[in-house]
């Protein structure tokens, strides 16, 4: 396949929009909406209260990606509440959705399925309920799959202008700098892109222009930093696993008298015997020695390699146990992590609790305005019940099922178009699953969302390869 830079519009499918366009949008937008009214103004977790107070008072750091709080502080700055974001990210996911749809449009019968698929979509309760969440998980999902349909783009055509290019870059420059494994997706992605577009066509140089443009806009994103003080406050990111992974060799399996010692330097015998869990890593670290670990860090690197490489199938065994949302269908009742969280009052209780400090402006202290009527109520005991009730979860809620049926699609695509280049669109999603899979800290189906999101994309790309439900033009 031969790649060209030339003054025509690749998105062209989607620059005029017309009626279809608007029914598709506004099916999410609508229901979603709905879902903000209920919990207005917004749900918010733990994290959500740390970004929040962080814009109320001006003082600024990187435990969250800033470019997120950033994005919330321009919403803020519009309407001081937490809802004028969740209007911003609403709108962002029905217009990602109606570009998706537009673009793989090609019959009637693809717009009526499309209809029906985007319905389901915007009734199942994860995704009204994320649109509506301040974390930084959902804008990152919604990205990952917006560069997921633009790969699948740029691989159908054979031209491409500067816009797209830029498009491209842009799109994946934020998914890079919405989540801090965001960045180590991007990154590599890009090389394997480069190779891949080198191989095709170098003469156009596009194997140079999008990675390059891409870094660009990285590091243009990332000079917010500088420009607001933003405090470097994020722990060595192999800290949270290498303490868990090392309480977890320390209880199952016989270390040497000096390497136990060195552990206990770590984190105490009590403190691996009281806290360790193996699905949750918040409570081990969190009693971890990070000074010492600073100090020494290759030395609990190699301690824990070493017993990794030594004792195989135990590492393996650990993996397993410590992520099984990433390959098990059926959430068990000792996986630590949820869904979703609906309670606003107990994350703001925690937050300023723990941190020992008090609001500093009205929208870092939201109250649910219909938490005594009884349509929060309904919506409270339909999202609790949808959640334990085993059969939904699993269908519906559970991101290994997920990828399973997407490993399904794409092989049927790939059946239907004898082309393999739709293995290359599903990478971005693959490199995020990896990267959950050895640093997951918790059971929360917000880290594998675009999951779900990418699934939804390869069924309506399935859908617009089947061309003889209906020879109608569209």
């Amino acid at each position: 396949m031969d790649f060209n830079i030339r003054q025509v519009s690749i998105l062209g499918k989607i620059k005029q929009l017309n009626y279809d366009d608007l029914v598709i949008f506004l099916i999410p937008f609508i229901i979603f909406a709905i879902y903000l009214y209920v919990y207005n103004p917004g749900l918010m977790s733990y994290d959500s209260f740390n970004q929040m107070h962080q814009i109320a008072t001006g003082e600024f750091n990187n435990i969250h990606p800033f470019f997120h709080t950033f994005i919330e502080m321009l919403c803020i700055s519009v309407y001081a509440t937490p809802a004028s974001y969740c209007v911003f990210q609403i709108s962002v996911f029905s217009i990602m959705w109606m570009c998706i749809c537009r673009y793989f449009r090609k019959t009637r019968m693809h717009f009526y399925l499309q209809i029906l698929i985007t319905l389901v979509i915007s009734l199942i309760p994860l995704n009204p309920v994320y649109s509506i969440f301040l974390w930084k998980d959902v804008l990152f999902s919604y990205f990952l799959m917006f560069t997921c349909f633009l790969i699948k783009v740029l691989l159908d055509r054979k031209e491409v202008n500067y816009g797209f290019i830029i498009l491209l870059s842009a799109v994946m420059a934020c998914t890079a700098q919405l989540r801090h494994n965001g960045t180590i997706v991007i990154i590599i992605f890009l090389a394997v892109l480069a190779i891949y577009l080198y191989r095709e066509n170098h003469s156009q140089k596009l194997y140079i222009a999008i990675p390059a443009l891409t870094i660009v806009f990285i590091l243009l994103i990332a000079s917010l930093n500088v420009a607001y003080d933003v405090d470097d406050n994020q722990k060595d990111a192999f800290y949270a696993k290498v303490v868990h992974m090392l309480a977890d060799y320390d209880l199952s399996l016989d270390l040497s008298k000096e390497d136990r010692a060195k552990i206990y330097k770590l984190i105490s015998k009590k403190d691996i015997k009281n806290h360790y869990t193996p699905t949750f890593t918040d409570p081990i670290y969190r009693h971890g020695n990070y000074k010492e670990y600073s100090n020494n860090k290759m030395d609990y690197i190699t301690i824990a390699m070493k017993y990794s490489i030594l004792h195989p199938f135990h590492f393996a065994k650990y993996l397993l146990k410590s992520a099984p949302m990433v390959w098990d269908i059926t959430r068990d009742s000792d996986w630590k992590g949820s869904v979703y969280y609906l309670d606003l009052d107990d994350a703001k209780k925690s937050f300023y609790k723990s941190k020992k400090t008090s609001p500093a402006a009205g929208y870092d202290n939201p109250t649910v305005i219909n938490k005594d009527k009884e349509i929060y109520k309904e919506f409270n005991s339909f999202l609790f019940g949808f959640e334990d009730n085993g059969i939904c979860n699993t269908l519906f809620l559970n991101p290994a099922l997920c990828m399973y049926l997407s490993i399904i699609l794409l092989v049927a695509i790939h059946l239907i178009t004898k082309s393999k280049l739709i293995y290359f669109v599903y990478l971005p999603n693959m490199l995020n699953i990896i990267i959950v899979f050895f640093s997951t800290p918790v059971q929360d189906v917000r880290y594998l969302y675009p999951n779900f999101l990418v699934f939804y994309l390869l069924i309506i790309i399935f859908i617009s390869c089947m061309r003889k439900i209906d020879g109608k033009s569209a």
